[in-house]
């Protein structure tokens, strides 16, 4: 066992992998908080041409949050910057390369990063792969970095900071090679996951997925009035039980915005929801109540039950328009799509869902008229590589239909 923060190896590496062995005992990312750093990082990148790169939020431990690092590798070498410590204006020369084609982007899971770079900095990529994308593609049961490391080189990533508050100053060693264990080895597994695509011809649906991931771009989440509604149970509610809980959601987004701290951190959902269903009428029974604490009951314990008492009016419902909606015929039609994509998901080696997700399927088996060519099914969502492979067996399902 080699030694090294962050990670253990638990059996050898294949010799062409004897360099990732080496990094294990050796990383020591690059800290970089200077507007000249940036500029040297960036020029090296350009020169490269090839990089991996992941950011680090603090979601878990703030209302508005950020992107507290970019990690980048380069070659052998890791890098983290400092977004907290420079202006978009110092980051230009990083953000630049990010938005060059010519420079390839690898990283995992990119849509989360995807969307807070364009919030944060209006920036977007170009040059994408995505190593989970890669994977999902040749039907690997496990898709997260952490089991494809594992999987291709024997590497167990430390998962002790998965919920660490990245936006705290100074970063502690274990932390800084945990994050730069993200990029570190992302070009190796780039590189065998794209071999075994193109050994299976599957290298263009590839590209495709990246060119359409390039596209994801920052929307806010719902933050109307119905955004109750989202925590688990809550359309079960009816009557006073729905008017509290709308009025305590309320309260709890005012307090978490104030506070800059997460909803769940005020009070958790299952709380929410039990004091919904259950109302307390004395601060004495809140503090009694699992999961709500003495000091949540001394700085908030009479604002909570007094909304308990009179929440007010919780906003109408919304009509859902989802596949209740459907007619028995399209309810019919979309189970013989469903029935004629599976066999072909199954023969692939891909999850039916990735092959053609549920809401393209109900948007097939909604349109009037009832798709009867290729184009279509185009028309409809079906396209690219998907489009090639299910066209003959959804027009061959919906034939029956065109019969009629």
């Amino acid at each position: 066992m080699l030694p090294g923060p962050g990670w253990v190896v638990n059996h050898p590496l294949p010799r062409p992998f004897a360099t990732i062995a080496a990094m294990l005992g050796t990383l020591a990312p690059v800290w970089i908080d200077s507007q000249s750093a940036v500029e040297a990082l960036a020029a090296r990148c350009l020169e490269t041409g090839c990089i991996a790169f992941d950011t680090e939020a603090d979601s878990l431990h703030s209302y508005f949050h950020k992107i507290c690092l970019i990690q980048v590798s380069v070659e052998d070498d890791n890098f983290i910057v400092d977004p907290l410590a420079l202006s978009t204006e110092a980051l230009a020369p990083l953000l630049n390369v990010v938005g060059d084609p010519e420079v390839v982007m690898i990283l995992h899971g990119s849509d989360y990063d995807l969307r807070v770079l364009d919030r944060d900095f209006g920036a977007e990529v170009r040059g994408l792969e995505d190593t989970q994308v890669m994977a999902q593609l040749l039907g690997e049961p496990r898709t997260g970095l952490a089991a494809l490391l594992e999987n291709e080189f024997g590497i167990s990533l430390d998962k002790r900071f998965q919920r660490a508050d990245w936006g705290k100053r100074p970063l502690p060693d274990g932390m800084l090679a945990y994050a730069s264990a993200d990029t570190a080895f992302l070009v190796r597994l780039a590189g065998r996951l794209r071999e075994r695509l193109e050994s299976l011809g599957r290298w263009s649906w590839a590209t495709e997925e990246f060119r359409k991931l390039e596209a994801v771009r920052y929307s806010p989440p719902d933050a109307g009035p119905l955004a109750f509604e989202r925590l688990k149970g809550a359309r079960t509610l009816k009557g006073p039980a729905r008017d509290r809980l709308a009025a305590l959601h309320a309260w709890r987004d005012a307090r978490a915005r104030q506070l800059d701290r997460p909803p769940f951190k005020v009070v958790g959902n299952r709380q929410l929801l039990e004091l919904a269903v259950e109302p307390v009428g004395t601060r004495e029974e809140l503090g009694r109540r699992p999961g709500v604490g003495a000091g949540f009951v001394r700085r908030w314990g009479r604002e909570v039950v007094a909304i308990l008492r009179k929440p007010g009016p919780a906003p109408p419902r919304e009509r859902r328009d989802d596949h209740r909606s459907q007619s028995p015929e399209e309810r019919q039609r979309a189970g013989r799509l469903a029935a004629a994509r599976d066999p072909v998901a199954v023969a692939l080696g891909l999850e039916p869902g990735l092959l053609c997700p549920r809401a393209v399927v109900t948007g097939i088996a909604s349109h009037t008229p009832v798709p009867a060519s290729a184009e279509a099914l185009e028309a409809c969502g079906l396209s690219g590589w998907r489009l090639e492979i299910l066209a003959d067996p959804f027009l061959s399902a919906l034939a029956q239909d065109l019969d009629g």
